[in-house]
């Protein structure tokens, strides 16, 4: 699937017909917590809620690079 650096993840995957769990697409909740296998991917706004190494939040994260991502 290719994705754009314009908008975050999440909406992407849902144009797609991939669900992901989410509530507050805002970085608060990590709800939308992804496993990132490869690739990278920076946040505009650094998200409230905290991210362990390795994983990161769909809602606001914007793809830099080829991305691998595994679904918890």
């Amino acid at each position: 699937m290719l994705v754009s650096e314009k908008e975050p993840l999440l909406p992407q995957l849902e144009r797609a017909g991939v669900l992901v769990d989410y509530q507050c697409r805002e970085g608060y909740c990590s709800s939308c917590i992804l496993k990132l296998l490869r690739g990278h991917v920076i946040y505009p706004t650094e998200p409230l809620a905290w991210v362990q190494s390795g994983y990161m939040l769909a809602c606001c994260a914007i793809v830099k690079s080829d991305i691998e991502i595994s679904f918890l």
